[in-house]
């Protein structure tokens, strides 16, 4: 009986992490996005975009196949193996984009000039070597989210300012976050909690790692060189 009661209480635990989660993706805000309500994004910026993208999108493939070696059984590889599968399918997509913008090539970027374009890659990475199944689902869960959700409300605020993007980028920016994985990564993490004891800590601070990349990838795009740790007081705010 007693661990029975442990066992909900643990789902319980995990499931207000979800939402808790899931709350902190619905307040973000990012630096491409407040420049494009105020007028302010150009063609350039959306070269950047794609640019970091190719980027990212390298790091995260790579990054997914190391955490399926990492656990290879159970929801977490399936969630592992589900997630390099999509982001490769995206490829050709995300190249089609770089062409219509004629952005340059990814691998000129230099991390001594460029800091914010490698926020992300540094994050996942970091992730991939040393985040358990829990916290990397629920990390990878809240990138996913956060990341089409704001793709998609920069798209309808180039859409309300009037400003005209390839087909090419829109096609691409408009795909929404697999329900499929989100929900297997929500599976995992409700699983791991009851069979593993977990803490939720150790777990949202590893997604706070992953988002924090993210914003690097929108400062990136925008112009802005900071460090994407500059708008982690900012984000904080909305958490609250």
């Amino acid at each position: 009986m007693g661990k029975k009661f442990m066992d909900a209480g643990l789902a319980t635990s995990a499931t207000r992490l979800l939402a808790e989660q899931d709350h902190l993706v619905g307040q973000r805000d990012n630096a491409l996005l407040r420049s494009a309500r105020d007028g302010r994004v150009s063609r350039q910026d959306l070269r950047r975009m794609v640019q970091a993208d190719q980027l990212c999108l390298e790091a995260e493939t790579v990054s997914y196949a190391i955490l399926l070696s990492r656990f290879p059984n159970g929801p977490a590889a399936d969630l592992f193996s589900g997630l390099n599968a999509a982001l490769r399918s995206l490829k050709p997509s995300l190249d089609r984009c770089a062409k219509a913008l004629e952005a340059p090539s990814a691998s000129v970027l230099d991390p001594s000039r460029d800091a914010t374009a490698f926020a992300f890659p540094r994050a996942v990475s970091w992730m991939c070597l040393h985040a358990g199944p829990i916290a990397a689902a629920l990390a990878v869960r809240a990138d996913f989210a956060a990341y089409a959700r704001e793709s998609g409300e920069l798209l309808r605020a180039l859409s309300d300012d009037g400003i005209e993007v390839p087909e090419a980028f829109r096609e691409h920016y408009s795909v929404p976050a697999s329900t499929e994985l989100l929900d297997l990564a929500a599976a995992v993490v409700q699983e791991g909690f009851v069979e593993r004891d977990s803490t939720s800590g150790r777990a949202a601070s590893v997604a706070d790692v992953l988002l924090v990349g993210l914003d690097g990838f929108w400062l990136f795009a925008a112009g802005d060189r900071r460090e994407p740790s500059a708008t982690a007081a900012d984000q904080s705010i909305r958490r609250g």
